[in-house]
């Protein structure tokens, strides 16, 4: 009972901490991001092996605040600089730059493959690429490579607003509804124009400018 406990508390605390690391660390995977997740993998582990439990909750308070540290460091030009480097140019004007493949250690076949999932099969459509200090690669294309939007053909396109979901999985999330000025009266009388109950609805959304109910029914059996 008490390893459970142990495992327990140790699972939570490790998410509070990923928490306070913030998003940054999970979605861009910076140096320092990288060897705070190592290391908060090793010293939440350690208890498990051991029966320093204490220590253990103190290293992970320690390097929360070293992270964040480091974090605050970044904001400033030149310590974005030193902990995360520069963009470096891998593509320009659709030729390798293969002194700068050679510095970030990437291989033809991985650029080529990275251009292929962003949907640019051949190297001479595009302009630049650059691979950012998070590991991503940024294509930039050729003018005339550049995908169409509706602002190149003139066609108006009335913008709706951001879809924020009201009903998920037949439950309405008041929350949601409250962010848009929206009420359950509201959805109760649009769901009743449409002959719905929200346990028929698996899905619903509202988009924050028109106010209009999107709806995906629940398949019934």
């Amino acid at each position: 009972m008490f390893l459970f406990i142990k495992v327990f508390t140790l699972y939570l605390v490790t998410i509070a901490v990923m928490r306070l690391m913030g998003k940054s660390s999970i979605v861009q995977m910076t140096p320092y991001d990288l060897v705070a997740i190592i290391i908060i993998g090793t010293i939440a582990s350690e208890p498990l092996i051991s029966t320093e439990f204490w220590p253990t909750l103190l290293a992970l308070g320690i390097l929360v605040v070293l992270h964040i540290l480091f974090s605050m460091l970044t904001l400033n030009q030149i310590g974005n600089r030193f902990f995360l480097g520069e963009p470096t140019l891998i593509i320009k004007n659709g030729v390798i730059l293969e002194d700068n493949l050679e510095k970030s250690h990437l291989s033809i076949s991985q650029v080529l493959a990275i251009l292929r999932s962003k949907g640019y099969p051949k190297v001479s459509d595009v302009e630049y690429a650059l691979l950012e200090p998070i590991g991503e690669v940024s294509v930039i294309p050729k003018a005339e490579n550049t995908p169409v939007t509706v602002e190149h053909m003139n066609i108006d396109i009335k913008d709706e607003g951001l879809p924020i979901a009201v009903i998920v999985d037949g439950r309405i999330q008041y929350r949601n509804l409250k962010l848009l000025g929206l009420n359950k009266e509201w959805l109760m009388e649009e769901l009743a124009k449409k002959n719905l109950n929200q346990k028929d609805v698996i899905y619903g959304f509202a988009s924050d400018k028109s106010k209009k109910l999107y709806i995906n029914k629940r398949e019934k059996n």
